[in-house]
Parts: C-alpha cells; structure tokens; sequence
C-alpha cells in the first residue's frame, strides 16, 4: 500500500515539473518572435527613409504600349478612277477578193527623161526632139514602168453582207384596177370604169436566206364612174395579207424575188349609199430587190391583185406596181 502511494506521488511530482516547464518555453518562443518582429519593422523603417532621402526618382511606366494597326485611307482621300473610254462598235463588211483590171499597154516614158537639147537651125530656127519621144498624147507620161506588158491594177470592192433577220418597212405604188359592178336591191347590177388609183401600206417580215415570209397592211383606193353616166363610186380595200417570197441573187446587189400573198380584204364602194363586206384576197407578184446600205434595201415589184365577189359588189382585180423600203433589225 506504501509502495503504491509513494509511487503515485511521484508521478504527480514528474507532472508538475514537466507542465511548470511548458510555459516557460511558450514564453520565450514568442518573445523571440516580438524581438524579430521588432527588428524586421526597424529595418523597413530605415530602407524607406533611405529610399525617400533620394532626390531624383524615375516614376515606373505602367502604361500599356499602344496596338499598331493599318491605317485605313479614307474615300475621300482615294482619288476617282476616270472612266473607260468608250470604243464604238466597228462595221465589219464582207470584202470580195480584189479583181484584176487589165489596163492596155501604151508607150512607156523611163523615169528619168532625157535632157531636151534645143538645136537652132540657121535656115528655120526650129527646135527639135529626140526621136521616139512624143509628148502629144497625155496619157503616155502616167504610171511609167520598166515591163512592155499589160499592167494589172488591184482594187477592193465593198460588198454590203446580206441580213437575215427581221425587217420592216413602208410601201407605196400605183393600182390600176379593172372595172367592176356594185349590187343594188332594186336596180341590179350596176357596172362602173375605173380609174387610176394609189396603194399605200407597211409590212414587216423575216429573212431566212432565200425565203422571205412577210405580214403586210396596205390600204388602196381609187374612183370609179358609173357606165352610161350617173353614179360616182369611191371604192377602198384595207387589207391584212401574209406573203411567202422566194428570192435568188442576181450579182452583188441584186435580188429577184416572187410571191404569194392572202389573206383578208375589208371593201367599201360608197355613193349615195355604202356597198361594203369582207372578201378573201390574194395577189402574185414579181420584183427586184437592192441594198444601199448594210440595213437598208429597196426593193420595186409588180403584183396582180384578186379578191372575192360578195353580195354587195363584184370581185375586184387590179394591177398594182409597188416601191418598197426595208429596213433591218
């Protein structure tokens, strides 16, 4: 038992002694700590006394450098760009190839003459001539050339290039129409003389080498004087007529053509009264044809002009001699 509490007593003892030590470090570790503290304040203090005691501190740049970009020229700044010259469209024309003319050979004079020498004779006092040289015939001194032969001369023909394409144009001619007969209710038939009369219209067609289909409007009137006196007739035929041409060249120019035209009529003969209604009409004709220009051609034709008889009038038929233009497209 004795053993027991001494041996407790002392490990109160040991207790007591290791915990009064613990404290005593604990202090002195954080008086170490003040002291280094204090010391580390102290030295800061005087680095920034030094660093306040110099005269002359370069300030720190803390700017960022500005990013360099591409100036961009202003439109104003651009000067314009003039524009392009305008170029006209050239006229190309189909050129025949050159033909030869054959110029008949005459005396040839040496491109260089001779001297003349003036002789004066005692008796006549007369000049004279070499011999071989004569100066009366003008022609002879032109074009001199070294060969006896016939000179052949090159010159270039502009040939206008055909069209094929559309057309159209005006017409105008003369009719000569037959003598025809209006109907009348209560006298019968009435016969009348013709006279001379006018054709005038347009027509617009195609090209296709050699055919030439065409669409026409042509009005034409003449007067007609009743047989045996009387009546005075004004007679007037608007027509719309499709026509087929066929045509074949004749030379450079030239064109000769014939066709077909129909279609439909719309006569008037008036007088004291109006005999009119709507006949079915046809002519044939012939012509010729030219061209001046590159889009430009005349052309002349005769046509034989037919239509229906109706209940009002007769058929009426006449010979028409028309002058045509056409202009291309």
């Amino acid at each position: 038992m004795k053993f027991s509490i001494l041996w407790i007593s002392s490990l109160a003892l040991l207790k007591c002694s290791v915990l009064a030590q613990v404290p005593s470090d604990k202090n002195y570790a954080f008086s170490d700590k003040v002291s280094a503290l204090k010391s580390k304040s102290s030295e800061h203090e005087r680095q920034i006394s030094e660093l306040l005691s110099k005269s002359n501190l370069t300030p720190t740049n803390f700017d960022l450098p500005v990013r360099r970009t591409n100036a961009v020229p202003s439109l104003e700044s651009i000067p314009p760009v003039p524009p392009a010259p305008y170029l006209p469209v050239p006229e190309y024309y189909e050129v025949k190839k050159p033909r030869e003319i054959s110029v008949p050979n005459k005396a040839v004079v040496p491109n260089t003459l001779p001297q003349v020498s003036s002789v004066t004779s005692a008796e006549n006092n007369e000049s004279t001539l070499p011999k071989g040289l004569e100066l009366s015939d003008p022609d002879d001194a032109i074009n001199p050339s070294n060969s006896d032969n016939a000179d052949s001369v090159s010159t270039e023909v502009i040939v206008y290039e055909r069209h094929e394409g559309y057309y159209f144009g005006p017409l105008i001619g003369f009719t000569f129409p037959k003598d025809g007969a209006v109907r009348d209710i209560g006298n019968g038939k009435i016969p009348f003389e013709s006279e001379g009369g006018y054709v005038l219209g347009l027509q617009f067609g195609k090209d296709f080498d050699t055919v030439r289909w065409e669409a026409e409007y042509s009005f034409q009137g003449f007067d007609g004087q009743a047989i045996g006196g009387g009546n005075n007739y004004k007679v007037g035929s608007h027509g719309l007529l499709t026509r087929l041409v066929i045509e074949r060249e004749l030379g450079e120019s030239f064109d000769l053509r014939a066709g077909l035209g129909m279609g439909v009529g719309f006569i008037s003969i008036e007088d004291s009264q109006e005999y009119s209604g709507e006949s079915f009409i046809y002519d044939f004709g012939i012509g010729v044809g030219y061209r001046f220009r590159e889009n430009l051609s005349l052309g002349i034709d005769y046509r034989y002009f037919l239509s229906a008889a109706e209940d009002a009038y007769d058929r009426i038929s006449s010979h028409m001699f028309v002058a045509s233009a056409n202009f291309d497209l």
